[in-house]
């Protein structure tokens, strides 16, 4: 019984001896437990404010998109019809009656892209290109005697109808990540897309 004494006394006196390690040590680990927990609720925060700014991006864009498609076919139907009328000529007052607004949240929203979804990135970037090549073909339909030769209608029929129906999937795409009612309206191409017919037609023949 006295060896029994003698051994739980020296086990107690080694583990007095550890208590402050062992303190140490579930300190430690409380810490390593409050870090992770407080990390994993970081995580959580960032995932709902990047989830929140994706919806803020998608949103603005799709507004700037549905009234450049717009102002798209509104240019697509008029070259169009000025290249089927008689005495209606691609000259400077053609231009100044039928001008493309600048995408201005584009450009004010591009370093924030990279949030957004890669197909989203993709289906926005090709939509702004279209503009951007509508804006730099249209002019050139202005007879320059100095160039030497002129430019067809399609140069900018085709952008304006790609701009104008390939971005559809895109538009379709934001309302759902934003709980959206599509509220983009219809568009009208009127005589364009036979004018391509017709121009791609007589090339092809």
């Amino acid at each position: 019984m006295g060896v029994l004494i003698l051994h739980a006394y020296a086990l107690y006196s080694e583990l007095k001896g550890w208590q402050s390690g062992i303190g140490s040590l579930l300190g430690f680990i409380a810490l390593m437990v409050g870090a992770l927990w407080n990390f994993r609720l970081n995580r959580r925060r960032d995932a709902a404010l990047r989830a929140e700014e994706v919806v803020s991006v998608a949103a603005a864009l799709y507004g700037e998109i549905a009234l450049l498609r717009i102002e798209a076919a509104n240019i697509a139907r008029a070259v169009a019809n000025a290249f089927l009328a008689e005495g209606i000529r691609f000259d400077t007052h053609f231009l100044s009656a039928h001008q493309i607004s600048e995408p201005m949240l584009y450009k004010a929203l591009a370093s924030k892209l990279g949030i957004l979804p890669a197909d989203l990135i993709i289906g926005i970037t090709e939509f702004y290109s279209h503009i951007q090549q509508l804006k730099i073909w249209l002019p050139l339909l202005v007879d320059n005697p100095e160039r030497g030769y002129g430019y067809g209608p399609t140069c900018v029929l085709i952008p304006a109808r790609d701009a104008v129906f390939d971005v559809d999937p895109t538009l379709r795409y934001i309302e759902r990540i934003c709980g959206m009612r599509n509220t983009a309206q219809p568009v009208n191409l009127g005589a364009a897309e036979g004018v391509i017919d017709m121009e791609e037609h007589t090339h092809a023949s």
